[in-house]
């Protein structure tokens, strides 16, 4: 895709979108420096931020799909740098895709110019493209370019730049903007697993809304009865036994209740064995294995060139607490050691003990190849 050209230049309204992506970048930058690049950030807050950076109108969840349906149409194709995940109750996050989630670019800048570059390719590519299928090329070329505007500064007057023609009415852009690709929001793995819980809940508000509903129905009826029953004045009232001091209302909701009691019993004791805390622990420890093991890296680079590198459990628990993104006690700090010694990388990471004294030897000629594959493997999702 050749880049922009004097003669074919984007309209003023193409040219705001292209003010609006290098805003998107500039927020996403500002989130990545605070929180890094592998936390999904939540839509409310980027364009929240967007729209500060912007400064032209409050930008929407569709505006953040635009500029990322544009992307994946420039010579990127699909290799999408970015996703959009729905985490239920209304939270979307962006989030990089899985393929770019290597170190290296976890812990790097984003690269804003390159991601311009391919957001002003692929938007070139569909303005021809919509140009040629409507048959209006070379009218609509005739236009003069408009210069993005800065951001927050008032636009300068170019008095060589022509007046803007009328070839392209307003109607006609909106058709085409309309039509610019947006990226699609897919549910995330958690989202799956947590949305029969929700169902499940659903389900009993609506018994219990539904118990109260027919209790009150039932309570209007023999309010109703009991007054067109009532009798003549002068008349002596029959005599009520005690026991119908017990409504309606009340017997029904007993009986709801204890059916649902009863059911939660017999769902729970079908159901599978809850997990013990050492289970627990484990796989605390397992989520947290790709995170130390790019620790135990760092160290092994700070003492020098060698096929074995030795630290003692004391120290490596301090460094493993002191690098790690979430705040971490010494006993889960323990248990990642032996996680990783025992199940994820043994013969990279091995546990040594002397007595009372242990050690934990990496052993750099072993270093391990496909840690997702052997975590999944293990059952980390």
């Amino acid at each position: 895709m050749h880049h922009h050209r004097a003669d074919h230049p984007l309209p003023e309204e193409l040219a705001d979108l292209v003010s609006l992506h290098s805003s998107f970048l500039t927020a996403l930058s500002i989130q990545y420096a605070h929180n890094g690049n592998a936390t999904p950030v939540d839509l409310r807050d980027l364009t929240q931020s967007v729209s500060t950076v912007w400064k032209r109108r409050q930008v929407t969840f569709d505006d953040i799909r635009l500029c990322l349906g544009i992307i994946g149409c420039g010579p990127a194709g699909h290799n999408q740098p970015f996703l959009l995940s729905d985490y239920g109750c209304g939270k979307i996050c962006l989030e990089l895709c899985d393929e770019l989630k290597t170190h290296e670019q976890i812990s790097g800048p984003l690269k804003t110019d390159a991601l311009q570059l391919l957001f002003m390719q692929g938007l070139e590519k569909l303005w021809v493209q919509w140009n040629s299928a409507e048959a209006l090329a070379p009218q609509l070329f005739a236009r003069p370019i408009a210069k993005p505007k800065r951001r927050g500064r008032s636009r300068k007057v170019d008095p060589k730049q022509t007046t803007l023609e009328p070839t392209i009415d307003a109607k006609y852009m909106r058709k085409f903007i309309a039509d610019l690709p947006r990226v699609e929001i897919t549910a995330c793995s958690s989202l799956a697993a947590v949305a029969p819980l929700q169902e499940k809940g659903k389900k009993r508000l609506r018994e219990v809304k539904d118990s109260v509903q027919q209790g009150q129905t039932q309570k209007k009826v023999r309010f109703t009865a009991d007054k067109e029953n009532a009798p003549a004045p002068g008349q002596t009232p029959p005599a009520q036994p005690v026991q119908t001091k017990m409504t309606d209302f009340a017997s029904v909701r007993k009986t709801n209740l204890l059916d649902r009691i009863l059911a939660k019993q017999a769902a729970a004791a079908a159901g599978p064995t809850p997990p013990s805390p050492a289970e627990l622990q484990r796989q605390a420890a397992l989520q947290r294995a790709e995170e130390m093991l790019g620790v135990l890296s760092l160290l092994c680079a700070t003492k020098g060139p060698g096929p074995r590198v030795s630290f003692s459990m004391a120290s490596l628990i301090q460094s493993l607490q002191g690098s790690s993104r979430s705040p971490i006690s010494k006993d889960e700090a323990l248990k990642c050691v032996e996680v990783l010694s025992n199940e994820v990388t043994p013969g990279y990471v091995s546990v040594v003990r002397m007595g009372t004294m242990s050690s934990v030897v990496i052993n750099q000629g072993m270093r391990p190849v496909d840690v997702k594959g052997r975590l999944a493997a293990l059952g980390v999702a």
